[in-house]
């Protein structure tokens, strides 16, 4: 086809050259000679485009990649006896089996200036946005901008992900005690700057909702001003004393309006929170085996009407990660016993069990098999050596959870 077309539309140049001449001698007929080179021109553009093949539509623009994964927890949990008080959560609270949690995760670069993270908590009971949050990627001097639903900088525990990152399927004693089983966190912003400093330190600051349901108390729907807001303070530093060798050390601080009063904030219902964390990592020279040590103690102070309650407590745990597929724990957990000064008073009788004095102690040893960086059994055993309220002990607890995880999908890690 495309030979016998190429013919005609050289023919066709050829009358193009050959009438350019001509008119161009016969200056008396300028319209006609216009007319017929117009013509021939005409279907010059025309035999030419039936020659071309169909061109392709233009291919739409590739969009990011979005990492999507979802991990799933489950546990089959044995108590000796009742189990000491938590909120239902996260953490195994009673006899047979139990979804823990499955978490999907949505991870992407927006575009050269923001990143997106959201991660969803799939439960028996429902579903709940654990996390959802926008991140500056440029802007200079060492700043960055956090936006959205997020766990609080507070501590270390607090921010991580524990049925991913930790050794154990349950919180610690103070983590569980001061902020519940969903932790501290909330909506809001959050600001970060790396100090310029020879070693490692960055210092991040946030305003965000104080709906935590233990320490502070105003939801979102009831906010009428800063006031209303909780803020966090955390100073992280990092230094590498030898090439095996990695220390954190951090200092955090919040402050935001309780529950005591209700919804309404007065300078009788305020918490501070005030903690100090220590983690400790030494890797092996020539194998994938590392020894770690996580240390975290916190101290809460709540202003009530009629008075205050002060309450502390400290958690540390030794981890060993022999190879590929065997890792061993364990932990000592101690809730201080607190005081109260003065005669507070909280109206709400369920808040008022986490408020008031209270000494506990646990300690916790686990064993997990690595099948893979997909999937792991853990066998983990506790003894909780009850809680003490007003001078009452609670009885002993043994608790024996084994709890399998797997994961799916491109899940990236976590914050170190």
């Amino acid at each position: 086809m495309y030979p016998s077309v190429s013919a005609r539309a050289a023919v066709a140049l050829a009358l193009l050259c050959i009438a350019r001449p001509a008119t161009a001698q016969a200056p008396g007929d300028d319209s006609a000679a216009a007319a017929e080179r117009a013509r021939l021109e005409a279907e010059l553009a025309a035999e030419l485009a039936a020659t071309q093949p169909p061109q392709p539509a233009p291919a739409p623009r590739a969009s990011l990649p979005l990492d999507l994964s979802a991990v799933g927890t489950f546990v089959a949990s044995w108590f000796s006896d009742e189990p000491t008080l938590r909120l239902p959560a996260h953490e195994p609270s009673h006899r047979g089996p139990e979804l823990q949690e499955i978490e999907l995760a949505l991870r992407s670069n927006i575009d050269p200036w923001f990143r997106g993270d959201l991660f969803l908590a799939l439960s028996l009971g429902g579903i709940e946005v654990e996390e959802a949050y926008v991140t500056t990627l440029a802007l200079p001097f060492g700043l960055q901008l956090r936006g959205g639903s997020f766990y609080a900088p507070f501590g270390r525990f607090n921010q991580q992900h524990f049925l991913e990152v930790t050794p154990f399927a349950d919180i610690p004693l103070p983590n569980r005690r001061l902020f519940g089983g969903e932790q501290l966190r909330g909506l809001g912003a959050e600001v970060s700057l790396l100090l310029p400093l020879p070693f490692y330190a960055e210092l991040r600051a946030a305003s965000i909702t104080a709906g935590n349901e233990l320490s502070f108390g105003v939801p979102a729907a009831a906010i009428d001003g800063l006031r209303d807001l909780l803020a966090v303070g955390r100073l992280l530093t990092s230094f590498d004393p030898t090439e095996r060798l990695t220390l954190n050390l951090g200092l955090s601080a919040a402050n935001g309006p309780n529950a005591a009063g209700g919804f309404l904030v007065t300078d009788e219902n305020r918490t501070d929170l005030f903690g100090a964390d220590l983690y400790l990592r030494l890797r092996d020279a020539s194998s994938v085996a590392w020894t770690a040590l996580q240390a975290e103690a916190i101290f809460r102070r709540a202003t009530v009407p009629g008075g205050r309650l002060e309450q502390g407590g400290v958690y540390a745990w030794l981890s060993r990660r022999f190879d590929r597929h065997w890792e061993a724990a364990f932990r000592w957990d101690l809730l201080a016993g607190g005081e109260a000064i003065g005669d507070p008073h909280v109206d709400d009788a369920e808040l008022a069990r986490f408020l008031a004095p209270a000494h506990q102690q646990r300690i916790g040893a686990s064993v997990s098999r690595w099948f893979s960086e997909y999937s792991r059994l853990r066998l983990q055993a506790n003894r909780d050596f009850g809680l003490e309220t007003e001078g009452a002990a609670g009885a002993a607890v043994t608790e024996v959870f084994l709890q399998f995880q797997f994961a799916m999908g491109a899940h990236g890690a976590h914050p170190f």
